[in-house]
């Protein structure tokens, strides 16, 4: 359809509303738009489902305008890319702009921390040299008292008094009262456990701990035993190395007398024996080496270090400091502790709802440390960290890690983040699904990848991503039954650089064999209206993947529906096709 022109400039021009339908048409738009906004301004709606409005209404006038359909379908996907990535923009922003605040606070905190460690310290002095001077003063006062009472005694008294004062206790015994510092059955008893708990103390004082001058001695006892083991270890490889040589002799001379060599004398023949055995002596030298890589003091002493790291790490865990052990078992040495046994013991503390799993946490620093150990988690334990995440509904740092190119990637991932989706708000879904789509892309699940784009409304961007991928007839089918939509349908059967992506017929067959059947007679009854601008001729006749068995059940459900116009003619085309190919048969025959 041409477009007419502006006399003044030349330029084409969109023709004016000229017909009273496409008037009512604008003004139920508008008014159907005006209610939805004024109920959304009442509800206190959010922007997106503003824009979810607008974007339903600019469809309905999409398919009305049947002549502009295509360039208008074109810019609603422009504008609808151009919000989503201006969306996108502002969660990483958001996201970005919190972590900001995060690392500028930590400073702050530890200024702070700072500041009131010296505040706690400062305190501390004066409370101590106040104890000082009042354990001064108070020393004073008993002197005093002390002069005061001798002065006013008799000299007898005072002598006798000195004589008693060794067996009677000036203060009460710590943890008694008066009346239980008088009850000698209660004094016994709690001399005995005093006792009991002096035995405690010496004991664990001469077992269980031991003078660092002993642990300075065992570490020269140790040291010289390594230095004797290296000794002994280079002694007997020369052993060896002179054994080997001393065989090969014996068996020269062996030879010598055996076959009785007459040109040469034994300490010649000897001599060569020894010469050509050199890179056989060589190479036993470096096996003897070998046998003794297992007896190396320095891998001894690495087990040593593996073996305290893993007990560092079961105490930090048996604290119940997770964040600690994560951090701990992810930044581990060989990655001993990166396995699936560690993630199992994670994955089995059970915590409060609303608290962070001890899981996640461990999911986090593994993910983190990926730059500096260098090796990705695998499939497995990706998935498992995916899991943890979408447990608390951890959106973000799903699309951090994909960003990141932090995990290894798989269907099964894809699978995990499609099926998160389902029953959740379409605020999720719009976040989830672009995840899901770029886990299939990248591990090759195109179908997958096609029905996350159409479950977000970008068919066109579908269609291009389908024909990049080579769909087949069977893949767009595949698509459209998981995602059953009449706007699919219709673009599946539109024909784009000569050919469609499918058949109307096999598209309305393969929906009437689904529970989505009433697609396929949406479709029927656009075909019969004309609004899909395709002969119904055409239909039949170009459609050669159709068997006829499948036309009759299509007209048979025409009949049903009410739709007799179009099933008389399908039911005429077919049976002219069948004709023909009768006609055929027998010209061949």
């Amino acid at each position: 359809m041409m477009l007419p022109k502006r006399p003044d400039s030349g330029k084409r021009v969109l023709p004016p509303i000229s017909s009273d339908g496409e008037k009512q048409f604008i003004k139920h738009i508008e008014q159907s738009l005006q209610d939805e906004l004024n109920t959304l301004d009442s509800a206190k709606a959010t922007d997106e489902e503003r824009f979810i409005v607008h974007k339903n209404n600019f469809s309905e006038v999409i398919e009305h305008v049947s002549a502009y359909k295509p360039l208008l379908t074109a810019i609603k996907a422009e504008y609808e890319s151009c919000i989503e990535t201006i969306e996108r923009g502002q969660k990483e922003a958001f996201f970005l702009s919190g972590k900001v605040k995060a690392m500028a606070a930590e400073q702050n905190t530890l200024t702070l921390y700072q500041k009131r460690a010296d505040e706690l310290e400062n305190k501390i002095a004066i409370v101590k040299a106040d104890n000082e001077r009042l354990t001064s003063e108070l020393k004073a006062i008993h002197e005093a008292a002390e002069e005061k009472l001798k002065s006013c005694r008799p000299q007898e008294e005072v002598s006798s008094q000195d004589k008693v004062e060794p067996d009677t206790p000036r203060r009460h015994i710590p943890g008694l009262s008066l009346e239980e510092s008088t009850d000698i059955p209660r004094l016994k008893k709690e001399l005995s456990n005093l006792e009991l708990m002096l035995q405690n103390v010496q004991l664990s004082r001469s077992k269980q701990y031991k003078p660092r001058w002993r642990q300075d001695e065992l570490k020269h006892h140790l040291a010289s035993k390594s230095n004797a083991k290296d000794h002994v270890s280079e002694q007997n490889q020369q052993l060896k190395a002179r054994n080997l040589k001393l065989h090969v002799a014996l068996d020269a001379l062996r030879a010598y007398y055996r076959d009785g060599y007459i040109n040469m004398s034994p300490a010649e023949f000897v001599t060569l024996a020894l010469t050509r055995s050199a890179s056989k002596m060589s190479l036993k030298s470096h096996e003897t080496a070998s046998t003794f890589e297992d007896d190396d003091p320095t891998k001894e002493r690495e087990a040593e270090l593996l073996l305290d790291y893993i007990d560092q790490f079961n105490d930090l865990f048996e604290e119940k400091r997770f964040s600690d052990a994560a951090m701990h078992a992810a930044n581990s040495p060989r990655g001993i502790l990166r396995n699936p046994e560690t993630l199992a013991r994670f994955k089995s503390v059970l915590v409060s709802p609303g608290e962070q799993t001890p899981l996640l946490m461990y999911c986090e620093a593994l993910i983190a440390s990926v730059p500096a150990v260098g090796v990705m988690p695998d499939a497995e334990t990706s998935l498992e960290c995916v899991k943890a995440a979408l447990y608390e509904d951890r959106l973000d740092l799903i699309m951090h890690w994909l960003a990141r190119n932090r995990l290894t990637v798989s269907e099964p991932l894809g699978h995990l983040l499609y099926n998160y989706t389902l029953k959740k708000p379409q605020d999720v879904t719009l976040q989830c699904l672009p995840l899901a789509q770029a886990v299939y892309m990248r591990v090759g699940a195109h179908i997958q990848a096609a029905v996350c784009m159409v479950k977000q409304s970008k068919l066109h961007a579908m269609m291009e991503y389908a024909r990049s991928a080579k769909f087949t007839s069977a893949a767009y089918l595949g698509v459209l039954v998981a995602s059953p939509s009449l706007a699919l349908a219709e673009l599946l059967i539109q024909p784009i650089e000569g050919s469609a992506a499918a058949t109307l017929g096999t598209v309305v067959s393969r929906l009437l064999a689904t529970e989505h059947h009433q697609i396929g007679l949406q479709l029927l009854e656009r075909l019969q209206s004309g609004g899909l601008g395709i002969d119904v001729k055409d239909v039949v006749f170009r459609d050669e993947k159709m068997t006829l068995s499948s036309w009759t059940r299509i007209i048979q459900v025409c009949q049903e529906t009410g739709l007799q116009r179009l099933a008389i003619e399908l039911l005429a085309a077919v049976t002219v096709m069948k004709s023909i190919h009768s006609a055929r048969a027998t010209l061949e025959m």
